[in-house]
């Protein structure tokens, strides 16, 4: 059966089944999903007590998971189709011109180009266009939190960036920052969010109790944040 229980802002939903098992058992996977084992004749409510006790660890997996797994759909960049940047969705619109540009206008996301059908053409432009807006947006971003940075590192943190199959971000020991190109689609406010996650980093390299500690202290908003990220991304 399919149930949930309220954490804070955060509703956490799980696949719910009875076992011949003695004790309550959660498990979180890499989608973000969540599957509860409780034995036999348990009760409804203690179950959701249980699980509710558990909310804090459920949401650090699922973060942990959220970390590694952008889970932004395939897009076919025909005419018509939804295209976010900086978390507001725009309608492409294709044009055929013997001059390639890619530029918002009127609510819609214009590209520009030669063959308009070519959907690998298409594809390149945008990404192109995004990585030149990730640029400017990520930077000044990034400079907006260097005392924080400061703070955790002795070093000079320097941020990089790159499409990544597998997550949103990275830090290395070195003190270097990778973001993904993705978070281009989302809000400002998330991709800060993120930024601020691979700062904390600098400090701990792992996602133990005192990370989230000090993520809670200096980003006290993150789970919101985090669940905005998961929104819009899906």
């Amino acid at each position: 059966m399919r149930d949930e229980i309220q954490y804070g802002t955060t509703l956490i939903a799980y696949d719910l089944e009875f076992s011949q098992r003695k004790t309550l058992g959660i498990k979180v996977y890499p989608d973000k999903s969540v599957r509860v084992t409780a034995p036999k004749n348990s009760d409804l409510l203690k179950v959701r007590d249980k699980v509710r006790k558990k909310a804090a660890w459920i949401v650090k997996q699922q973060d942990f998971f959220l970390s590694f797994q952008p889970i932004t759909p395939p897009r076919r960049f025909v005419n018509g189709e939804t295209h976010l940047y900086l978390g507001k969705q725009y309608r492409l619109k294709l044009h055929k011109s013997n001059k390639a540009a890619v530029k918002l206008s009127g609510g819609y996301l214009q590209v520009h180009c030669q063959y308009p059908e070519n959907k690998k053409t298409v594809e390149e432009l945008i990404k192109g266009w995004y990585k030149d807006k990730a640029e400017l947006h990520f930077k000044e971003l990034f400079e907006e939190q260097r005392p924080l940075s400061k703070s955790l590192f002795d070093g000079n943190a320097i941020l990089a960036y790159r499409w990544m199959k597998k997550r949103w971000g990275s830090c290395d020991k070195d003190g270097k920052i990778h973001l993904n190109l993705e978070l281009i689609k989302t809000s400002k406010k998330c991709i800060e969010y993120v930024i601020v996650h691979e700062l904390c980093h600098l400090k701990y390299l792992n996602h133990s109790s005192a990370f989230y500690e000090l993520l809670e202290k200096v980003y006290p908003d993150w789970k919101e944040t985090k669940d905005k990220l998961e929104r819009w991304m899906v």
